[in-house]
């Protein structure tokens, strides 16, 4: 009995060492977020943010920052200085902004779209590492706002108004939104005609589509989108806690990194292409109503953005169209006027009846 209970004394240390395990794993390093920014435009600056929260006892390892498959930036607590800079090209780093939960990249060129990932390991015993993943985009914004056009500056209800709102070149090509009087356009969208269309029977016609708002917009496919979601891997032991050097791969990190090579070297070839930067154009065409004017007026508004990177809008102020009232009065005395004229026309000539009457009279 006594080496029954030596031996369960002598299986606890290594289930509570288990247990201990697991606990730091699940507990000791957690809410890791990372916010990238979705568009950056070209030639500005972007700041990569990464957070999370340790328990208590649980000191931070390392922050790694990876572009691709390459490491650019690390942070270090315990080493000093506690930031290192690993030279890749078209990234520059400004060390003055960065550490521990963000880095600051500047100037943005082309190098830098692809999918950044932020790395992060708890200190011994467990190194228990997290890392998160998303995309980022360099863009070319627009020079200036958008410009609205109407045909008229006034309108009734019934009336058929037609708006054109032009943006200016970016790359992507600006997406282009309607407001009446802030509210979104909901409508029927319609892809622009090509310059040269062949002779067929239009698919749209007026007739057809009375009383459809729609909305014809070019180019069609502005914004192709890299909206990809965050994705998070957890890892219980980090390559320090394997006894792996920083050359090694772990299965879950290889496969990352062997897509993001493939990011890599299209990033590095699309540096020394030129601007590619294309304008948009959209029309609204919508049937006003007496609802839409608002102490007389319609506001029309049209909103340009180039994903998250810029936004612009151009603004219309269309007057109600009334009918006027002829005034009553005014037909009235314009009749009293005919018939004094009329009354004042037959005294005199009654007048004239008597007086050559009584002159006929005298000389007989």
């Amino acid at each position: 009995m006594t080496r029954g209970r030596g031996g369960a004394r002598g299986m606890a240390p290594p289930l509570f060492a288990v247990l201990l395990w697991l606990g730091g794993s699940v507990l000791g390093l957690r809410d890791v977020q990372l916010s990238v920014p979705e568009a950056v435009g070209l030639g500005a600056s972007a700041t990569l943010g990464c957070r999370w929260a340790l328990d208590t006892g649980e000191t931070l390892y390392t922050v790694k920052w990876y572009h691709g498959a390459q490491e650019f930036f690390r942070f270090v607590p315990k080493e000093h200085p506690n930031t290192r800079v690993f030279s890749q090209t078209g990234i520059s780093v400004d060390v003055s902004r960065s550490g521990a939960q963000q880095v600051v990249l500047r100037g943005a060129t082309w190098a830098l779209s692809g999918r950044y990932r932020c790395e992060v390991s708890a200190d011994a015993p467990f190194f228990h590492t997290v890392y998160k993943s998303a995309y980022m985009r360099v863009v070319e914004l627009p020079d200036a706002p958008p410009e609205v056009r109407a045909q008229k500056s006034w309108y009734s209800a019934g009336d058929m108004l037609r708006a054109n709102c032009s943006a200016a070149p970016a790359n992507p090509p600006a997406n282009i939104t309607w407001l009446l009087n802030g509210f979104q356009v909901k409508g029927l969208d319609i892809p622009q005609e090509p310059l040269y269309p062949q002779r067929r029977k239009p698919a749209f016609t007026d007739a057809s589509l009375e009383d459809a708002n729609r909305i014809i917009f070019s180019p069609w496919d502005a914004i192709s989108g890299f909206e990809e979601p965050v994705t998070e891997v957890d890892i219980p032991g980090s390559v320090d806690a394997l006894g792996v050097d920083d050359s090694g791969k772990v299965k879950e990190r290889a496969e990352l990194e062997r897509a993001d090579s493939v990011v890599s070297k299209l990033n590095i070839s699309s540096e020394e292409e030129k601007s590619n930067k294309s304008a948009s154009f959209s029309q609204l065409v919508v049937r006003v109503q007496a609802a839409h004017f608002t102490k007389g007026r319609l506001n029309v508004t049209c909103v340009a953005r180039v994903l998250s990177a810029w936004s612009g809008s151009g603004v219309l102020l269309l007057d109600e169209e009334r009918p006027q009232i002829a005034p009553v009065m005014g037909s009235r005395d314009s009749n009293s006027g005919l018939h004094s004229t009329r009354s004042q026309t037959a005294i005199s000539l009654g007048l004239n009846f008597i007086l050559y009457f009584h002159w006929s009279f005298q000389h007989r």
